[in-house]
């Protein structure tokens, strides 16, 4: 037989349900994902990953071909140019001096 104090406080709180932590509780109904579920999960942030570096990939290949060709284009035009520029001074030249040898 268990005897009462009689100092209790009126109004002592007593517990009447029982707190379980949640680890333990959610441990148990936890299911363990299949390898479809990881993949599906996976899979969106690789595309994100493999999108943005393949589009890095892309541009560096796109700058150094568009630089090559650019430097091409270049050298093409400056030898054309000189061609050009050449045969004006040639004809120039050639024009001035039958004009020397008229007078």
């Amino acid at each position: 037989m268990s005897t009462t104090p009689r100092h209790l406080p009126r109004y002592l709180p007593t517990l009447t349900e029982v707190v379980r932590p949640r680890v333990l509780v959610g441990a148990s109904t936890t299911a363990i994902p299949d390898l479809e579920e990881i993949v599906q999960s996976v899979m969106p942030r690789v595309d994100l990953v493999l999108e943005r570096r393949l589009r890095e990939e892309a541009d560096a290949m796109l700058r150094t071909l568009m630089s090559e060709q650019l430097q091409t284009l270049s050298t093409r035009l400056r030898q054309e140019l000189e061609l050009v520029v050449r045969q004006a001074v040639s004809e120039a030249m050639t024009s001035r001096s039958d004009q020397h040898k008229l007078k």
